[in-house]
């Protein structure tokens, strides 16, 4: 004898039956776990379960077997800003492209020699991964009425606005076909239809339920009215106030065919509202709601003689478990070599993995940036086959950096990215920096991974170093670098770039403003060798909450490809460490370590030491950053320097740091005997926001004992 979540038995078939309708709303569906929790605990059985847009999540959910205090506990774990956006952890991204997708605030693709303009602001790749695992197996069942309680949801078609009831198929997809705001998420494919939100349509199915059989109708209903125009304030209102329009009439028709309704009082709240309070306010207030219409329900429950028995909930899916794999079949891909999935999958000869390890694999693919969406599917019973479905993204991308910091002011970066194919990993990237001191470059890459590859670049860059007396600037001088270099590389486990090779850089001198006597400076030009390391698991390129990062540099200058001035080449060699260890869920400590060494008498002007100020980018490879000076305004062969910021987070992306920084530096070869020591500090105040970070520093050393400020917006490239 089988059970239904709430155990009555099969065998009672004369009962009636109970649907369950959960309307649309956005975030103010946290609402339905909190009725949810009070239906449950009335004893009321669900035979059957429709729902649109978030009711969809819920009710897809509720529908495999978590019960409402599961529900609340997955609701209450999450970071919803994180799950719907585009973004994806770090630690997946290849080494040779973290530094990349760092620098741009837009990134379009073309098509046919054409800009795409996206079809909605989230590829809604997290939301869906997490969905797929929520539901792991149940991967298997394409039929919804087969679930432990019969569910099906509703989706409309944006081609031609026709109500799409998903009721087979693959669950998780089904979920977000019906959750795609439009313009919001991108629309979904299924069955050759574009699928976008249901709430469009059919906000409020309780048609829908009652044609699957349900006798008797309980609905929970977070819809808002209509809004009038002054409460219409932003983009998720426009898009609340649309739905609304659009299927009003039809929800009043539905909301009259409810036997029991629970109304929420969701004022205040809009349907972006993810963070984890209002998650919990919402909840309540679902619950309030429900709770006033508990005799009702009860009164109910015993006028059809239910006896509740209580079910053991669905638990998540055990991450550790051993998932043994017979095969692993990709959809979608043309240009994709199935090699390289197998790789980045790194399922070993026994074909036994966790499901931890399938996540973290698919999220791995979807980070190397070749692929719009990364979808995953796993079948079987004791032998499981793992469907990869993809969506390739186009070969061509352009990139678009904004930027302004009271050093180098405004400054606007272009670039264009294009990718032979998918099988070799060579790229084509072109840069254009406009700023009052441009940057030009052009870059051939070939990545094998750990193998060795291939990297060929020609740059020109414009920068000027300043000279500073007492604390007082004095000169300044406009310099141009054109470089040529080329390069093997080879990367390892996606966190490890080593790199080795040769360049040709060409100094050339612009204007000289100042008092200071440079007539010994000369244009020149290098014939140079390099062995580079670069390590980077930090978690975030900005604002780190865990991990570190190292950069290592060993370099030989000549002026003729064997000597310099006569005599043996300069020697040059860097360390930069960064590091960042979460103390507690607000505070952040972020030790680093600098060091930069010319192993010879006198280094030459252009290689020399140029320590101060917070400045990101370094194109001639010698920027020191220091709190407490201003750009650039210390010169010196060697320096060691230390810093320790101690990070708070005072609200979700708002964070104060305090920044100490000691140091030695001098001409000699050993510094730390020379002795010429510096102390610095300052404090910082930093918004993460929709166009790059926002940062505001104040700090002084005892370098010139004054305070100097600087201010940052943007992305730094």
């Amino acid at each position: 004898m089988a059970f239904s979540l709430f155990g009555h038995a099969e065998g009672s078939s004369k009962r009636p039956k109970i649907g369950l309708v959960l309307s649309g709303g956005g975030a103010k569906g946290f609402a339905h776990v909190g009725a949810l929790k009070v239906i449950e605990e009335a004893g009321i059985p669900v035979d059957f379960i429709t729902g649109t847009s978030v009711g969809s999540i819920v009710g897809g959910l509720y529908a495999v077997g978590y019960d409402a205090t599961m529900l609340e506990n997955i609701i209450q774990s999450q970071n919803w800003q994180e799950l719907l956006s585009n973004s994806f952890k770090r630690e997946y991204t290849p080494a040779i492209i973290k530094e990349e997708q760092s620098r741009y605030l837009i990134s379009l693709p073309i098509e046919t020699r054409k800009i795409s303009i996206p079809i909605g602001l989230l590829n809604g790749q997290n939301v869906m991964e997490f969905f797929t695992y929520l539901t792991y197996g149940y991967h298997d069942v394409i039929d919804f009425s087969k679930l432990p309680i019969p569910f099906e949801c509703i989706a409309a078609d944006i081609s031609t606005g026709e109500e799409v009831v998903l009721k087979k198929g693959c669950l998780p997809k089904a979920i977000r076909a019906s959750m795609a705001v439009p313009a919001a998420i991108a629309a979904c494919e299924i069955d050759g239809r574009m699928l976008v939100d249901g709430g469009i349509v059919n906000n409020f199915p309780v048609d829908r339920c009652r044609e699957m059989g349900a006798d008797i109708i309980i609905g929970i209903d977070i819809q808002d009215e209509l809004l009038t125009k002054d409460k219409i304030k932003s983009i998720p209102d426009v898009i609340s106030q649309l739905t609304s329009l659009m299927s009003i009439e039809r929800s009043e028709k539905n909301r009259k065919n409810v036997d029991i309704l629970i109304k929420p009082d969701i004022s205040g709240y809009s349907a972006s509202s993810f963070d984890t309070e209002s998650a919990i306010a919402l909840m309540k207030r679902g619950e309030e709601a429900a709770r006033k219409i508990l005799p009702q329900l009860i009164r109910m429950r015993d006028s059809l003689g239910i006896v509740p028995v209580v079910k053991k909930t669905r638990e998540l899916p055990d991450e550790n478990v051993i998932v043994n794999v017979s095969k692993i079949e990709v959809e979608g891909t043309e240009k994709t070599n199935i090699v390289s999935f197998l790789g980045k999958m790194g399922i070993g000869k026994d074909k036994k993995v966790t499901l931890a390890h399938i996540r973290q694999s698919v999220s791995r693919i979807y980070a190397a940036g070749n692929y719009e969406r990364v979808d995953f599917r796993i079948s079987g019973d004791a032998q499981k086959t793992i469907y990869i479905i993809v969506k390739e993204s186009s070969t061509q991308r352009l990139n678009i950096g904004l930027h302004y910091d009271t050093d180098l002011k405004a400054s606007a970066l272009i670039n264009t990215t294009v990718y032979s194919d998918r099988i070799s990993g060579s790229n084509i990237s072109l840069d254009a920096k406009l700023s009052s001191f441009p940057m030009f470059s052009a870059r051939y890459s070939l990545d094998r991974g750990w193998k060795p590859g291939f990297t060929g670049a020609g740059s020109f860059t414009a920068d000027r170093i300043w000279g500073y007396e007492n604390g007082r600037k004095t000169s300044e001088i406009n310099v141009q670098l054109i470089n040529f270099q080329v390069a093997t590389q080879a990367v390892i486990s996606d966190a490890f770039r080593i790199s080795i090779g040769a360049s040709l850089e060409h100094f050339r001198f612009g204007t000289i403003i100042g008092t200071q006597d440079y007539a010994a400076l000369k244009n020149e030009i290098f014939y140079n060798y390099f062995a580079k390391f670069k390590l980077d698991e930090l978690d975030h390129p900005y604002f780190p909450t865990n991990g570190w990062a190292m950069d290592g540099i060993f370099k030989l200058v000549t002026d003729n490809g064997w000597t310099y001035t006569g005599k043996s080449p300069v020697v040059m060699t860097g360390l930069t460490f960064k590091g960042a260890k979460r103390i507690s869920d607000r505070l952040t400590l972020l030790p680093a370590f600098f060091s930069q060494f010319t192993l010879a008498t006198t280094a030459p002007v252009y290689y020399k030491s140029y320590i101060g100020g917070y400045q990101r980018t370094n194109y001639f490879g010698v920027y020191i950053p220091f709190a407490g000076l201003r750009r650039m305004e210390l010169v010196a062969d060697n320096v060691v320097l230390a810093r320790l910021d101690l990070r708070l987070r005072l609200w979700q992306k708002v964070f104060v740091s305090v920044n100490p920084n000691i140091g030695l530096y001098g001409n000699n070869t050993a510094p730390f005997i020379e002795g010429n020591f510096m102390v610095g500090g300052g404090f910082s105040i930093a918004y993460d926001s929709m166009v790059g970070p926002i940062e505001f520093n104040v700090s002084s050393s005892n370098i010139n004992n004054k305070v100097t400020a600087f201010f940052s917006l943007g992305y730094c490239f």
